[in-house]
């Protein structure tokens, strides 16, 4: 039963959502007047979305609660994580959300510093990637740093002084949005394509059965 219900329910739920895009009636179904089985079915699929949130919750306070426990190597950052996670959470639910000042300041005063901190310090792994990247060892290395040197020129005051828009082909901006607009565009599509049907044949599998990992066992 372990398996067997999971694969069932899994089953199900692949084919009503399918049949809900594929036959425009069932969208207006009515259960009772007034209830709609598709808001029903949408008001299931949320809960169950709260439902892995909160298991997702209760998963990572017994992890940090076991390294507090055992006094792992630093511990210390998960108390801090537990206090953050749940005092901020207490403070949301019990003291005015987001009308409280306090709830908005420690988003403000904290989480926006540290995400522009984070992503900041991004730029240079970003700049010693591309460095590495750029290196000319073949004529492909060699073609994406004309590309990229021209792609950077055209998005830059200083490229429109060397060559401005007004001149012939537009300038480097000329060109650098003829490359985003017919070379990457086709690429783009062309890994779209790839994309959407390497996630078609895994949605089959797991719907058919053929799948089984997310059950979180090794024995099948």
């Amino acid at each position: 039963m372990k398996r067997e219900v999971p694969l069932v329910l899994t089953f199900l739920m692949t084919l009503l959502r399918f049949l809900f895009e594929m036959i425009n009636p069932l969208l207006n179904y009515e259960i009772s007047e007034g209830v709609m089985l598709f808001s029903r079915i949408s008001f299931s699929v949320t809960f169950m979305y709260c439902m892995g949130l909160f298991m997702g919750l209760i998963n990572l306070t017994r992890v940090h609660g076991n390294t507090i426990k055992r006094r792992r190597e630093h511990w210390i950052y998960s108390v801090w994580l537990l206090i953050v996670l749940y005092g901020y959470a207490i403070l949301g639910l019990f003291f005015g959300g987001l009308e409280s000042e306090a709830f908005n300041w420690i988003y403000d005063a904290v989480i926006v510093p540290l995400d522009s901190t984070m992503f900041s310090m991004l730029a240079f792994f970003i700049a010693s990637a591309a460095y590495r990247a750029f290196k000319v060892r073949n004529v492909e290395s060699l073609l994406m740093m004309v590309v990229a040197f021209i792609v950077m020129l055209g998005n830059v005051s200083l490229g429109n002084a060397i060559w401005g828009s007004e001149s012939w082909l537009g300038g480097f901006s000329g060109i650098k949005d003829w490359l985003l607009a017919i070379p990457n565009a086709a690429s783009q599509r062309a890994i779209g394509i790839g994309v959407f049907l390497g996630a078609y044949a895994a949605i089959l599998r797991v719907a058919l059965g053929l799948e089984k990992r997310y059950l979180g066992g090794t024995d099948w």
